[in-house]
């Protein structure tokens, strides 16, 4: 389900999934506490930009998400 929310987040789902992940989101109160989740901490990360954070901090944060 993680790769459908965050695929929903980025408005990468078909139209038909979209809805379907909408709807699920309606009806399961763990799933929809979980995107909220990721919403926050996509929110609370915005802030590690380069020049904000310093450069090995940065890399490790990122070496750690896999990017």
């Amino acid at each position: 389900m993680l790769a459908s929310l965050t695929d929903y987040l980025d408005g990468a789902l078909p139209p038909g999934r979209r809805a379907g992940v909408a709807a699920h989101l309606g009806s399961c109160p763990g799933c929809a506490a979980w995107l909220a989740q990721l919403r926050a901490t996509i929110a609370a990360l915005r802030c590690l930009r380069d020049g904000v954070v310093p450069a090995p901090v940065l890399a490790a944060l990122r070496d750690s998400f896999g990017r």
